[in-house]
């Protein structure tokens, strides 16, 4: 199959090494600045505990419009990324394809399927644009898999990652089924799920634990979770969140052990958690797919999340500090 990943940063970056050193699908990328130049010349190299994975893509480029239709688009942008690039993502789309979205937090398409007449989220796609082009071409998709970017072209990541897919309706389908077989062709241990959403809730309570501490304290997994302390406000976040998706028909919290969800042990020691990377480097964060739009559900279902709203608030003001410097 043609599949192009739509942003090669650090987990999209893996994906394609492991595609592309399979050699069973013709993948082209699309990244930009050093990162693409480095692709360009030397090919992409991931290194995953023992094992490096290598190769160069069928085309690398900042352009979408220059690649010919795709059966798959596997989109790693950030999710505050999205919405501008819901035209592009369309226009990559062969007949029948599919976009794939590896991304954190609750997805822009939450209403897809179960719930349309509320269309869409305004905080995760504000102006609808993702809604109105893609919400009958997405498949879903919840990643287990820590992943940096610590050289243009070269990720590193842990072992042990898994990748969950499920369609917005909970349908198995053949283009699911497709995207499966891809995987499986590259070694990669992907799992179908006929309910995506309990995935997405069950990752979504690590990333509300993790992913806002860490950019805030600016310290790396094995140290933010050294002390008592700070894993037990690490885990109130978790226990407001899960009470979150209690409210929308998820209890889940039999299903995760807090205690270790916030000691991670298939974690290697130096790793930084995905938003403090973001903050390292000047990126914009993901404040509302991981913690903006749970807040609002959380409004919705009057589910108090004192947490979740203190450290919200936070992650927006660091957010607009980095884009004022």
């Amino acid at each position: 199959m043609k599949v192009c990943i739509y942003g090669a940063g650090a987990v999209g970056g893996h994906l394609a090494a492991r595609l592309i050193a399979a050699g069973k699908d013709q993948v082209s990328l699309i990244a930009r600045g050093p990162h693409l130049e480095a692709i360009k010349k030397h090919g992409i190299r991931l290194h995953r505990g023992d094992e490096i994975f290598a190769g160069h893509p069928f085309a690398a480029t900042d352009d979408p419009a220059v690649l010919e239709p795709q059966d798959v688009v596997i989109v790693t942008l950030k999710a505050q990324a999205l919405p501008g690039a819901a035209a592009a993502i369309k226009g990559l789309l062969a007949k029948d394809g599919v976009a794939v979205f590896a991304i954190n937090g609750l997805p822009w398409w939450w209403n897809q399927g179960i719930n349309e007449k509320d269309g869409h989220l305004p905080l995760l796609d504000p102006a609808g644009d993702l809604w109105q082009l893609l919400r009958h071409d997405t498949l879903g998709c919840v990643i287990y898999s820590p992943n940096e970017v610590t050289e243009p072209g070269v990720i590193l990541a842990a072992p042990g990652d898994r990748w969950v897919f499920g369609e917005p309706d909970n349908s198995d389908s053949t283009r699911l089924q497709n995207v499966i077989l891809m995987f499986e062709r590259a070694a990669i241990h992907a799992i179908p799920s006929l309910d995506v959403r309990r995935n997405a809730w069950q990752k979504l309570i690590i990333n509300v634990g993790l992913n806002p501490v860490a950019a805030l304290a600016r310290l790396p997994t094995v140290v933010l979770t050294s002390t008592d302390g700070m894993k037990e406000q690490m885990k109130a976040l978790m226990r407001e969140a899960l009470a979150v998706a209690k409210a929308t028909g998820y209890d889940i919290a039999d299903t995760l052990n807090l205690d270790e969800l916030v000691t991670p042990k298939k974690r290697p020691g130096s790793h930084r958690a995905s938003m403090y990377q973001d903050v390292l480097a000047g990126r914009s964060l993901e404040s509302e797919a991981i913690l903006g739009q749970l807040v609002d559900l959380a409004h919705q279902h009057n589910v108090p999340v004192p947490k979740c709203e203190m450290i919200l608030e936070l992650i927006r003001g660091l957010d607009h500090s980095m884009r004022l410097n």
